[in-house]
């Protein structure tokens, strides 16, 4: 299922349920390097490689079942992950860090004053 199709309340359970394996790929250099530069195969080889049970969560969460119910077998499982990993609402979410990486504040930080 694409994430621009899932909505409301269950919209809101599957962004829960993401959170935790997103982070953990985002944080992984090689990932970002693959989804910056747009290489989806890259991506998807450092996802099997060294986040299979974040893969599994998000397959999980995309289906609607408990990642202890979900099955995938080696067949179907490349061909869901570059489904996905090619969505442009995925595409943006791991590479829209990169847009403010950097970035001057418009504003001064504020200091903390105490009282």
């Amino acid at each position: 299922m694409k994430l621009s199709e899932i909505k409301n309340e269950k919209a809101i359970e599957v962004l829960a349920d993401l959170i935790d394996p997103v982070i953990e790929l985002c944080k992984d250099k090689y990932f970002g390097e693959a989804m910056t530069k747009g290489d989806i195969k890259k991506a998807v080889k450092v996802m099997l490689k060294g986040h299979a049970k974040a893969v599994k969560e998000i397959l999980a969460a995309l289906e609607g079942v408990p990642v202890d119910m979900y099955e995938c077998n080696i067949l179907t499982l490349p061909k869901k992950l570059i489904e996905i990993m090619s969505d442009p609402d995925v595409m943006s979410l791991f590479t829209s860090a990169d847009v403010t990486e950097g970035a001057t504040p418009s504003t001064s930080a504020l200091e903390s004053t105490e009282i």
